[in-house]
This record gives structure tokens, sequence and C-alpha cells, in this order.
């Protein structure tokens, strides 16, 4: 009876429907970009349609922290970033009629941070602040209900790789 069982919950998990993942779930996520010599972005997304004629939009909060070394010998020196930033995207895949699974996003927000120089040159340079118009175009590709799969570019970032946890 036991192997009945376990039987029935594989059958039953590996034929269940995972292209109807919830949108509308907050989710985390992490990813990485390729520009200013590498960005780790930390973000949350959260769904705001029910305040926009349910329309797929959300808010997406976030920190990407990146640093930048400079010179050669005991001249070197380095700028590490840390940008805050907040916008809101858009969901395109009802506006496409595009398969379930696929959700391409545009969007646009603001950040605001602070750099800090480290080395030999830095001695009277402060830590300006840094930041401005934040840009967001990509897609996420639902792997599980739960996991998705995000290829963006951004205004930090640029090309990003990453993926989001729904809860």
């Amino acid at each position: 009876m036991k192997k009945i069982i376990t039987a029935l919950a594989l059958a039953t998990a590996l034929t269940s429907n995972a292209s109807a993942s919830d949108q509308s779930r907050p989710s985390i996520g992490i990813g990485y970009g390729l520009d200013n010599g590498g960005v780790i972005s930390l973000h949350g997304d959260f769904s705001i349609a029910d305040k926009v004629n349910n329309e797929p939009v959300k808010v997406r909060l976030g920190w990407d922290h990146y640093s930048q070394g400079y010179g050669f010998g005991n001249t070197n020196y380095s700028w590490s970033y840390n940008v805050f930033y907040g916008g809101a995207y858009y969901d395109f895949n009802r506006a496409l009629k595009l398969d379930s699974k696929i959700h391409p996003f545009a969007g646009l927000g603001i950040g605001f941070g602070n750099a800090h120089c480290s080395g030999p040159w830095c001695n009277n340079v402060g830590s300006p602040t840094v930041g401005g118009l934040y840009y967001l175009i990509g897609a996420q590709y639902d792997l599980t209900p739960n996991v998705n799969a995000e290829l963006n570019v951004n205004g930090w970032g640029g090309l990003t790789i990453g993926a989001n946890l729904k809860f």
C-alpha cells in the first residue's frame, strides 16, 4: 500500500500543471549584472494590480551593489557603490497573448545610494550620493509555480540574469 501511495504522489507531482503560476504573489529575487564590473542585485516584487484596474503591474524594491577598481601597483584604488531603488513594471503577457509561463516586462523607477572610495588616492574624497532614473526591461520564465528565471537589462546592472522565489 505504501508503494502505491508513493507512486500516486509521484505521478501527481509530475503531471500537475505548473504553467498556471500565480503572478500576483509577492516574490524575492537575486540577480547578477554584467555591467560595472559585476553587480549583485537583491529585490522584492509586489503586485499592485488591485490599485490599477487589475492591470498586471508590479512594484520592485531593491538593492544593487558593485565596485570598480582602478590603477596599478601601489596606486590601486576602488569605488564601491550601494544603490537602493524602487519602481514599477508592466507584465505584457496578457496583452501579447503569450504562453502563461513567459512574462516580458518593462518599467521605470528611481534609485539613490552612495559611493565609497578606498585606497591610497582616496584621502580627501567623500562619499558622494549616486542614483537617478532606473529602467528595467526583460522577461521572466516560470520554471515551477514558485520559481522563475529572469533575464533583464537595467540601469545599473546592464544585462542581468537571476531568479525569483514566490511566496
